[in-house]
Order: C-alpha cells, then sequence, then structure tokens
C-alpha cells in the first residue's frame, strides 16, 4: 500500500507557495509490518499558540537548516525524539499557509519501517499516539465545517479518535496525503481556496 506513495507524490505537480516565513512538518507513516498508521502529537498546554492541538511533528525553519526535509527531521528529534536515521523520506505534500496567512508549512512524508522509543518534550509534547490509516479511510469519522474570511473560504477538518481530535491544519495534510499519496481518501478533497 505505502509502496506507491513516492511515486504518486513525484508525479504531480506540488503546491508551492511564497510567504515571509516558512515551517515544516514530519508526516510520520509506521509501516513495521502491523496496520498502516500515522503518527500524531498532542502539543502541551503550556505553549504560547495551538494549545493542546493534535499536530505532526514540526516547526519553524532556522537559518541553519538546509531544507524543508532538514526542518522536519530535526523538529522531529527535538520533539518526540525520533532519530533521523529512523526516517525513510517519501516526499513532499503541498504547502498549506498558517490561518495568519504569514507562514508556508511544507509536510514532509516519511516512512519508520521500525519505530524506535520515543522521548516527547515534555514542555511542547503531552502525548504521541497513532491512528490506522483504515480508521482515517472511514467516511462516517470525519465532520466538516467552513470557515470564510474577506474573500477566502476554506474546509476546516475533524476527526475524533482515541480520546483526541485530529483537526485543522493537520487533518487537511492528512487527508491530502491520503489523496495526493493514491492511498484512498474517504472522500474528495473540497477546494480550500488557498491562493
Amino acid at each position: 500500500m505505502i509502496h506507491g506513495v513516492p511515486s504518486a507524490l513525484a508525479a504531480r505537480q506540488r503546491r508551492h507557495l511564497e510567504r515571509p516565513r516558512r515551517a515544516a512538518v514530519l508526516v510520520p507513516v509506521i509501516d513495521d509490518g502491523g496496520p498502516l498508521r500515522l503518527l500524531l502529537t498532542r502539543r502541551t498546554e503550556a505553549l504560547a499558540t495551538h494549545k493542546g492541538h493534535v499536530a505532526f511533528p514540526g516547526g519553524m525553519a532556522d537559518p541553519g537548516d538546509l531544507d524543508a526535509v532538514d526542518t522536519a527531521l530535526r523538529e522531529a528529534e527535538e520533539e518526540i525524539g525520533l532519530p533521523r536515521a529512523a526516517v525513510e523520506i517519501l516526499g513532499v505534500l503541498d504547502d498549506f499557509p498558517t490561518v495568519t496567512d504569514r507562514v508556508a508549512v511544507t509536510p514532509i512524508v516519511g516512512r519508520i519501517l521500525r519505530l524506535p522509543e520515543l522521548r516527547p518534550q515534555p514542555e511542547e509534547v503531552a502525548r504521541i499516539f497513532t491512528i490506522p490509516f483504515e480508521v482515517l479511510q472511514r467516511p462516517d469519522g470525519w465532520e466538516v465545517k467552513y470557515v470564510t474570511r474577506g474573500d477566502v473560504t476554506w474546509p476546516v477538518f475533524f476527526f475524533p479518535y482515541d480520546g483526541e481530535t485530529l483537526w485543522g491544519l493537520s487533518a487537511y495534510i492528512a487527508l491530502h496525503l491520503l489523496e495526493a499519496g493514491g492511498l484512498g481518501p474517504p472522500f474528495p478533497l473540497p477546494e480550500a481556496g488557498i491562493r
């Protein structure tokens, strides 16, 4: 199932956004012989922004980062103790703007064949958990609401699972992986109104 993702991502025209600041997230796919699953975190309540949100490991680019892949791998190592050597990069998804539209977020898809013991950074990460792809592919688990700001309308997706709620940008990235990676999205993604 995951083997076709690199070619599917490489064959498509990727959306690149120009914004004043850049960030990257790692979209970790655990492919260890069990059910294919997506690894996520829940942020702590102590953070200045996005308190308690379910998110992929990631953050703002540092001046020393070589590229978005370097940013995503560095952040995953800092936030959850995931060694770079444990991640095989499968490809890059479309850039997404943050809600302020000043930051472009680049999702980097990585495959993990053997998940090492992870160590959450206690100031940033409250929980590390996984969601099986087969669950994410069920349409009845998802809810969508539309938000309009000015002349731009975009969907906000919600997916409750195991006491957590995957929503917002992280949910859209998960759905985008299912669609762009040829894994089978639960429904066709509506236009996000992204410029």
